[in-house]
């Protein structure tokens, strides 16, 4: 048996490893079926209908029995042309799409082409459903799988098992793809100035640590999370780690096969406890590994500055908490479980030893006014965030902030939502607040216009860098009418203006 698995695009020039994909593809291999991946973003990053022709030309020489997809449910639009496409073209090839795509079951199964969906993990529920349709017998009893029976109801059965021993699975099939195009360089996705990191000498450690070669990528080491924010579309239950002997094995793996010395841990939370960080930490530097590395999830109740210490010193050169407000309201009505105090003491102090730490906002939920947007302003300065990624919460399916925007009628039609949201995430596109359109639409405008006078304030450089900002918002302006390549070009040099925003 043959399977096409397809990584959809949530969102064009989002060019990631398609991490689930690769662990799907391990799982085929051990059933003793043949995967092969399909990029589209990587032959056409702009999606301009060249991928949604290529794939055409993969399935008649390729030849497979099955089609796979996976994405988030911003993926639906690039999924929808593509299984239409298909089943169009070859009807009798199964397509089943997967991983937090399945949040949007109801609209594959009817709207698309899909004709099963798997929901949560693949790892007991795709093997056998994979043997079922290679005997030709019905799949409809199996758990974790939705699709249309044969009276033509939409049907989603229990839940999945998880599998206990993520040990137990193999590393990612990373001979599938072309590995390399997914490498990312720390000089490009990072601010390396002595303004976002504290001092010049902590960017000089960091430059030493990284290296000649500042190439990395994404690895798990754990799946879940001990909490569950309001704008979280996790589709798995409690928190699992692979071990600490895993985590090396793997990282060593992809040293000695690819050469690759940095990588960013990308699990939601990578310290649910401090103990299992300690234990990483005496892994890494027991293997002798010469690595760096950056956490893409942490909490900042689950750490001290003994522990951060502890993480620079085995090549932990960033550390990003998800402090998403400087609202105590808002913090509680994310369910983040901690205070504003607590993002303040830990960001601050992981930005004094010499870690970067941006801190990551997001802004119009419920329960948000000007009054806690003006506090979120006032914690932004209190940690001179230089460097922040600033996003208006977009409510997706099956999300816990779900109920509310279905209780509100706030959605009324979900296909075209999830192309804006594929299109323009982050941008205010839904108001869940209690405010006008023009005052909810204005903060985001309110904070970067606060956070730049504060740095021009704080570091005295208004003249030097009036320039810069006229040059900037002249560059909104153009940017509309710009080809792929220019505004590409001229969204690598705004990233060199500070304040770097994200």
């Amino acid at each position: 048996m043959k399977v096409l698995l397809v990584n959809a695009p949530s969102r064009r020039f989002s060019l990631v490893p398609p991490l689930g994909l690769l662990q799907v593809g391990a799982i085929l291999e051990q059933c003793a079926k043949t995967p092969l991946i399909y990029d589209p973003l990587l032959h056409d990053p702009g999606m301009n209908d060249i991928g949604y022709q290529q794939i055409k030309k993969i399935i008649s020489e390729f030849k497979p029995d099955i089609i796979g997809y996976g994405g988030i449910a911003t993926s639906y639009g690039s999924v929808k042309k593509f299984s239409q496409i298909i089943k169009n073209e070859y009807p009798g090839l199964i397509q089943v799409a997967g991983g937090p795509l399945s949040s949007v079951y109801d609209l594959l199964l009817t709207k698309a082409g899909i004709d099963v969906v798997v929901h949560g993990e693949a790892e007991l529920s795709l093997p056998m459903l994979l043997s079922r349709l290679e005997h030709e017998k019905s799949y409809e009893d199996i758990p974790g799988i939705s699709f249309v029976d044969r009276n033509g109801n939409l049907r989603r059965n229990k839940p999945a098992e998880q599998i206990d021993n993520l040990d137990s699975i193999p590393f990612p099939a990373y001979h599938l793809v072309d590995l390399p195009r997914y490498f990312r360089h720390i000089k490009d996705s990072m601010n390396l100035t002595k303004e976002n990191i504290g001092s010049q000498e902590h960017v000089n450690h960091i430059l030493e640590r990284i290296g000649d070669d500042d190439r990395w990528i994404e690895v798990i080491t754990g799946r879940g999370c001990t909490h569950r924010c309001l704008f979280c579309y996790r589709h798995m239950k409690g928190i699992r780690y692979h071990s600490p002997d895993y985590v090396v094995r793997h990282i060593k793996f992809l040293r000695e096969k690819y050469g690759i010395r940095g990588f960013q841990f990308a699990d939601e939370l990578f310290n649910a406890t401090k103990e299992r960080v300690y234990e990483i930490c005496d892994a890494i530097r027991n293997s002798g590994i010469d690595i760096f590395f950056t956490i893409g999830g942490a909490r900042v109740d689950r750490i001290d500055e003994n522990l951060i210490r502890e993480l620079k010193d085995v090549g932990c050169i960033e550390i990003s908490y998800g402090q998403e407000s400087g609202s105590d309201i808002i913090l509680k009505e994310y369910r983040k479980g901690v205070t504003v105090e607590q993002n303040k003491e830990i960001t601050k102090t992981t930005k004094s030893l010499g870690i970067s730490c941006p801190v990551q906002i997001v802004i119009g939920s419920p329960k948000e006014t000007s009054e806690t947007v003006r506090e979120t302003i006032q914690f932004l300065k209190d940690v001179d965030a230089f460097e922040y990624s600033l996003n208006y919460l977009i409510p997706l399916p099956e999300t816990p902030i779900w109920s509310y925007v279905e209780e509100k009628k706030l959605i009324p039609d979900l296909e075209p939502y999830l192309e804006k949201v594929a299109m323009y995430g982050g941008q205010p596109l839904v108001n869940l607040t209690q405010v006008t359109d023009r005052i909810w639409k204005s903060w985001k405008t309110l904070i970067r216009k606060e956070m730049r006078l504060d740095y021009l304030k704080k570091n005295r450089r208004f003249f030097k860098y009036a320039l810069d900002y006229i040059l900037y918002s002249l560059a909104i302006l153009v940017y509309p009418f710009l080809s792929v390549e220019l505004a590409t070009h001229l969204r690598n040099a705004l990233k060199k203006l500070p304040p770097h925003h994200g």
